[in-house]
């Protein structure tokens, strides 16, 4: 998400004039040019956050058709999927390629210490696979 913040990407209007801002076409190149994606999005109030759906509404085919992606959430409560859900709904409306494994974390502010690195070894174990799976059919898509 800092990646996104970093952009600072106008609010999506519907169409695609916007020339006004050059973070836009900054954003779809990246996301055009990568080999796959890791979308990772807070969950709030049971759903995607408002600047992670925003930046991918200023996405569109171009950007994303046959685009292999991993998804993981965090949360401040107990692990949900909605989120998680609603990425995958979007991303294959797009005709994007969503990996089956997900990850999400709940408790997120529990599950790393103060210099940021994970202190559940499960988790670690589900993130390796969910890398792997990525990297996986990536391979596997993108030939």
């Amino acid at each position: 998400m800092g990646y996104i913040l970093a952009l600072d990407l106008p609010f999506c209007h519907g169409g695609d004039d916007y020339g006004n801002y050059p973070s836009v076409a900054c954003w779809q190149a990246a996301v055009r040019d990568a080999d796959g994606l890791i979308l990772v999005t807070p969950e709030y109030h049971g759903s995607v956050s408002g600047v992670r759906k925003n930046a991918l509404d200023l996405l569109g085919f171009e950007e994303l058709t046959g685009k292999v992606a991993g998804l993981i959430s965090v949360l401040g409560g107990q692990s949900n999927s909605n989120a998680l859900n609603d990425l995958r709904v979007t991303l294959r409306w797009v005709h994007a390629w969503v990996i089956p494994e997900q990850v999400a974390i709940g408790q997120a502010w529990k599950a790393f210490d103060s210099e940021e690195k994970l202190l559940d070894d499960k988790l670690g174990e589900r993130l390796d696979r969910w890398a792997e799976s990525l990297v996986t059919h990536t391979q596997k898509l993108r030939g």
